[in-house]
């Protein structure tokens, strides 16, 4: 099982009907501080602060360190902000009760917090079981716990130099300090993990509405590990400030430096030197397999995320060609039914009314036809979609006495679903209103269509030899005809600019319009 903290401001921030069971967390979490505080006082050695009391009394120290063992389990458990605070206040009252000054008490507890930090930090990184009931989960957990406890065994040379310990004192300090949490984590906390974790996340499951882990971000992870860098720097200014003030006050003292004493701060500045540079060292290689395991994380999500947007894609790609199918299908009864309309009526002004509904419907159509025989369900062809249109309008009104030639030159543009149709519909109007009016009394005749594109502005050109209008007669008097006052509303809709000039054998209508701009 993966490492599921419960977040300290989540629980206090939960409501009825389990805000009960969160204060019973709290109270428990809040005994546990005092109780940690108390079995750390009692557990302590009279001399343990002087470095008399031998290597294995040390060694015992440590691997029977409550605060420590406490916080561990807590942090596997609940979380890191649930297990800093105890393990911080039990350590800094050993600090005071010591003799420490009250700032290196504060850097002496927080050796040990940064020992947990790291715990921390790394099975909130990387997708690892803190159960130990698999070989590598094992593996991590034991190399974590030694890097971490050599980590925290930096506060031994606080402490050494605070109490001015001998380089035996010092060395024996620090052996028993990274051992004993060592063997703490690999002996008790280990076992105690193995065995309870299991039960400890069935009880969670059951009580307890655990919140998703958040994802790690690279804002997380620059920021630990900037704080680990900044950590260790001020145990390495520490250790050595405090060493050098060692040497001033027995320069003070007695004028000269002994051998002992100058062996003392070689030797402890030399295992300063050495513990620093290996937990630099373990840092700067923690954060290159943090930053590969966020960056494979994150590729895998990645993959999931595109993976699910292609199927996505997929699917609505196929529920809009259907939809744009469907329209087509249903566009083309309507026009069937205007057909028979067309053909039971009887009256030579029904008939032309219905003649325009089809050509109008049929234009509509062909947009939804378009699209549907092709890849892209956003831009409409437009070479495509005005030959068909223009061929369309052309079986209907050519006939047997009547021979009108009608020539198109396009090239291949697209232009959004929102444009085509108003540009379709004005193209239908002006041909068929060129149809009917601009060859009364000749058989043959010629249409002209012109569509351009250049630099996104469409340029649409329609031009015949008919008749032209009749004099006097305004092109754009919306009362007179039904289709000019369509032609003007599209012009509208367009956001297009127009010119129409007619005499006989030449009557053309220009338009041209932003591709851009959204009708």
């Amino acid at each position: 099982m993966n490492w599921r903290p419960l977040p300290l401001d989540y629980v206090l921030g939960i409501k009825k009907p389990a805000r009960a069971k969160a204060f019973v967390l709290v109270m428990l979490w809040v005994l546990v501080i005092i109780g940690s505080m108390w079995l750390t006082i009692s557990n302590l050695p009279a001399d343990w602060a002087t470095g008399n009391g031998g290597d294995r009394q040390l060694l015992r120290l440590f691997i029977l360190n409550p605060p420590m063992l406490i916080g561990m389990i807590i942090l596997f458990w609940v979380g890191f902000d649930w297990a800093f605070i105890p393990v911080l206040l039990s350590m800094f009252v050993i600090g005071l009760f010591s003799g420490l000054h009250y700032i290196w008490a504060i850097l002496f507890s927080l050796s040990f917090v940064f020992a947990i930090s790291i715990y921390a930090i790394t099975y909130q990184s990387v997708a690892f079981r803190y159960d130990l009931r698999s070989i590598s989960s094992l593996v991590v957990f034991i190399i974590t716990s030694f890097v971490a406890s050599t980590a925290s065994s930096l506060g031994a040379f606080i402490w050494s130099f605070s109490n001015h310990f001998t380089a035996f004192e010092t060395a024996a300090l620090w052996n028993g300090w990274w051992a004993g949490s060592f063997l703490q984590s690999v002996l008790i906390v280990g076992p105690i993990l193995f065995i309870l974790s299991p039960k400890i996340e069935r009880f969670k499951d059951r009580n307890i509405l655990v919140p998703e882990r958040k994802d790690v971000s690279v804002t997380w992870v620059y920021g630990a590990i900037l704080a680990i860098t900044i950590i260790i720097s001020i145990f390495i200014y520490s250790g050595h400030y405090l060493g050098k003030k060692q040497i001033s006050e027995i320069l003070l003292r007695s004028g000269q430096i002994s051998e002992e004493t100058l062996l003392v701060s070689i030797n402890s500045f030399s295992t300063i030197t050495w513990v620093s540079i290996w937990v630099t060292l373990c840092v700067g290689v923690g954060a290159v397999l943090l930053l590969g395991s966020w960056n494979k994380a994150l590729q895998v999500k990645v993959d999931e995320k595109t993976e699910s947007l292609r199927e996505s894609l997929s699917e609505k790609s196929i529920l809009l060609k259907e939809i744009h199918h469907r329209v087509k299908n249903n566009l083309a009864v309507i026009t069937a039914l205007l057909e028979l309309q067309y053909l039971n009526a009887t009256g030579n002004d029904v008939k032309h009314i219905l003649s325009d509904s089809i050509t109008r419907v049929k234009s509509m159509a062909f947009v939804h036809e378009t699209l549907y025989n092709t890849e892209s369900f956003s831009d409409v062809d437009l070479k495509s979609y005005v030959e068909r249109l223009c061929e369309s309008i052309q079986s209907v009104f050519n006939t047997d006495d009547k021979e009108i030639e009608l020539n198109i030159i396009t090239m291949g543009y697209n232009a959004d679903m929102e444009k085509a149709i108003p540009i379709g519909l004005l193209l239908n109007e002006l041909l068929v209103n060129a149809y009917k009016h601009a060859f009364v009394g000749r058989d043959k005749g010629k249409i002209q269509v012109e569509l351009s594109a250049k630099d996104n502005i469409l340029t649409l050109h329609v031009f015949d030899d008919g008749v032209g209008f009749a004099k006097g007669a305004r092109i754009k008097d919306g009362k007179e005809h039904l289709g000019m006052t369509i032609i003007d509303t599209l012009v509208d809709q367009l956001k297009a600019t127009h010119e129409q000039r007619s005499e006989p054998g030449r009557t053309s209508f220009l338009f041209t319009m932003n591709l851009d701009d959204t009708p």
